[in-house]
């Protein structure tokens, strides 16, 4: 009898860890799927597939015509910024492994500058506002002290230690899905706004302003306000104080 129990446990122990295998297979191959989805999402030849469908039925005229389109952009744009994450302005060292930075990777950078305009959701604007951003790091890099260059130091005088595209640390899941723009004032071909991912107005509701441009009828983002000129010679003065 203590044979047959003793053989059915190893029965019961064995299926046991068919099914949990099996689980873990669909598991995986349903994040696969996911994330496929999701970068297939990034299309820029049709934004307005990331609406939802209750939002594809307003009157496609005026306004209304523009926050849906723009809602559309800028759900897009952070689709894509979720699934590539390119370093937007990536530290050059002076040797490989070394943490000493020396200026901006301007080979790394017009690499990353091309698959922006590969999107076509960016106005040539904001990409020229990212080179001369890119261009204000290199030069301060360049003048100030090795002691403030050391990467391994932690986050240096020239990151903010956020998300500049977001203006963020922590996030809603899919926060790109839930975005609403607001505040729009569309006058001829540009437009400003802020978005949000938050459902209703509050004082602390997290909002991050933008405006976008309309070029052979489309509109493109223009600017961000986590994107500005960053750090001119008093800046660096009072970082490293």
């Amino acid at each position: 009898m203590a044979i047959n129990t003793k053989y059915y446990f190893c029965i019961l122990f064995a299926v046991s860890m068919y099914l949990t295998a099996c689980n873990d297979a669909t598991k995986l191959e349903t994040g696969e799927k996911s994330l496929a989805t999701m970068e297939s999402n990034v299309d820029s030849s049709d934004i307005s597939s990331s609406l939802r469908p209750s939002e594809k039925k307003f009157p496609a005229t005026g306004k209304t015509k523009d926050s849906l389109e723009l809602t559309a952009l800028v759900r897009a744009v952070y689709t894509w910024h979720e699934t590539k994450r390119t370093d937007d302005f990536p530290y050059k060292y002076r040797k490989q492994n070394d943490s000493i930075f020396t200026g901006i990777d301007w080979g790394e950078f017009n690499k990353n500058l091309k698959e922006f305009r590969k999107t076509q959701l960016f106005s040539e604007a904001f990409l020229l506002n990212h080179k001369d951003i890119a261009v204000s790091i290199d030069s301060s890099i360049k003048k100030t002290d090795i002691t403030y260059r050391n990467i391994r130091d932690g986050i240096t005088i020239w990151e903010s230690g956020a998300d500049d595209w977001c203006l963020c640390q922590d996030y809603p899941d899919d926060y790109w899905e839930l975005i609403t723009i607001d505040s729009l004032t569309v006058k001829n071909t540009t437009a400003s706004f802020y978005w949000t991912w938050d459902k209703k107005s509050s004082p602390n509701q997290h909002k991050v302003r933008a405006t976008a441009i309309k070029s052979a009828d489309k509109w493109q983002l223009n600017s961000l306000e986590g994107f500005k000129p960053f750090l001119n010679g008093s800046d660096i003065d009072t970082a490293m104080k």
